[in-house]
């Protein structure tokens, strides 16, 4: 849903028009990424996490072309294989309403930069896989770093 990145520069190195603006060659301008990633022309409900979605691939949270992260193939991996393990031992993983308030008017609080895009803190709540002959329990709010 967020890219880590939020934006990224470019030089334009020929006269173009994006969106209706000229630009001309020598212009820097901030590409970013995800305003992109939620261009309702190209993607269907943009602001729905859809995993399934048919063009999930085309989402540009890791670049694109010549500008690709090389470091995506291994930040996905690392990802499912993470989240595979985690799903694993949870039966329920939500977010923490005390500290992010209801479903439709969670509060977080971001790192104040214009080019990285990351919470201070997500506090999480679960309940683990049960353990044979152990009653369910629930655990205390996990917190990850931001």
């Amino acid at each position: 849903m967020e890219s880590p990145v939020k934006g990224d520069f470019r030089l334009s190195r020929t006269p173009a028009t994006i969106g209706g603006v000229d630009v001309p060659a020598g212009t820097t301008v901030m590409v970013l990424n995800g305003a992109a990633d939620r261009d309702p022309r190209r993607f269907e409900c943009p602001n729905e996490f859809q995993i399934d979605r048919p063009n999930a691939r085309e989402h540009l949270a890791f670049g694109r072309g010549p500008h690709a992260c090389p470091g995506g193939p291994l930040a996905r991996a690392e990802a499912r294989i993470s989240i595979e393990r985690l799903l694993g031992r949870m039966q329920e993983i939500r977010i923490s309403e005390p500290s992010h308030g209801p479903p439709a008017g969670r509060r977080y609080d971001y790192v104040p930069t214009y080019i990285l895009r990351g919470l201070r803190r997500l506090h999480l709540e679960f309940t683990p896989v049960d353990d044979p002959g152990s009653a369910p329990a629930m655990a205390p709010p996990a917190v990850a770093p931001g």
